[in-house]
């Protein structure tokens, strides 16, 4: 049979290379090998359409999401997971003004208190940083799943609910920003138009054939600009971000708050230099790319010690 590498299917078939490499890694070309780390595609072999990418999706999940669902349900506080907990949950409630602190999170995720040797701290900033271990276990619950209005309500009602701005009655849980809402921010839709708009990019981004990382950073340059809720669619949006590379095999990657001028730089910028927001991105990804790499040594350390004592 004659192969050809990863680069000529990408020319042959107009896509690039990293979605070829998705492809092989999750079966879904037929015949493809691997030889000495490199893979090899049968010449004739036919390009995976969506029908194709729906079917097998439903079957396979990607190797990390696998991993951190294995680790949710064992209830692993050693492992990629909670470093995706503590992290996700830290970093994107700080880039919305939660004050705790990381050794906070962790201990509020880890032991499910608060050490009395902590700071004095806001009620509110508790609640939201429990909320959103709650939404990182929804969003890896239902990685598959595609996006729906219905699904991004349910994420913004499980993290607001039961906060003070929820007692309060400043923000409806998993309901559209007001008509008489009085924020004001650059691009944000009119309340009236929520509801279609959101619909529509929704089903312009589920009808790609293939998702990479540019696709998944404009759905969030898009999905902020609309702004549908009172308060939160930053925190929503950042979890779709990670939902959405978990389910299209793309790294995924935590912004922190050292990097939240250039991060709210590239939302601004996008239309006309989208290389600010992606370099942040690029960056963040090579930060939890070497988090992976560690966890898998430790992993590797583990598994090589257990065996030597299972030999003794």
């Amino acid at each position: 049979m004659e192969y050809i590498t990863v680069k000529e299917a990408a020319e042959k078939w107009n896509t690039s290379v990293q979605v070829v490499r998705r492809f092989c890694r999750q079966e879904r070309i037929a015949g493809v090998v691997q030889q000495e780390g490199a893979w090899l595609i049968p010449k004739y072999a036919k390009k995976p359409g969506r029908a194709e990418s729906m079917e097998a999706g439903a079957a396979i999940l990607p190797a990390l999401a696998q991993k951190l669902l294995r680790q949710k349900k064992k209830k692993s506080f050693h492992g990629l997971y909670d470093y995706v907990q503590i992290n996700l949950t830290y970093s994107s409630c700080r880039l919305a003004s939660n004050r705790l602190t990381r050794q906070q999170v962790e201990t509020i995720f880890t032991k499910g208190k608060v050490s009395v040797s902590f700071e004095p701290m806001k009620v509110s900033d508790l609640v939201e940083v429990l909320n959103h271990c709650v939404c990182v276990d929804y969003i890896l619950d239902h990685t598959q799943e595609p996006l729906t209005p219905k699904f991004i309500k349910e994420l913004h009602y499980q993290l607001v609910f039961g906060t003070v701005d929820d007692r309060r009655k400043r923000v409806a849980p998993g309901q559209y920003r007001s008509p008489k809402s009085s924020r004001r921010v650059p691009f944000m839709l009119p309340a009236e138009q929520i509801s279609s708009k959101l619909k529509a990019l929704i089903a312009e981004y589920e009808a790609l054939t293939e998702v990479e990382r540019r696709d998944i950073l404009r759905f969030h340059v898009r999905f902020e600009r609309i702004f549908p809720f009172e308060d939160c669619n930053g925190r929503i949006g950042r979890l779709i971000l990670f939902k959405e590379c978990l389910r299209h095999d793309v790294m995924p990657f935590i912004i922190d708050d050292k990097r939240r001028t250039r991060y709210l730089e590239g939302l601004r910028e996008w239309d006309d230099d989208p290389g600010i927001l992606t370099e942040v991105v690029m960056e963040a990804q090579s930060r939890f790319d070497a988090q992976i790499q560690l966890q898998n040594l430790s992993e590797d350390r583990h598994n090589f010690l257990s065996a030597g004592v299972m030999e003794d």
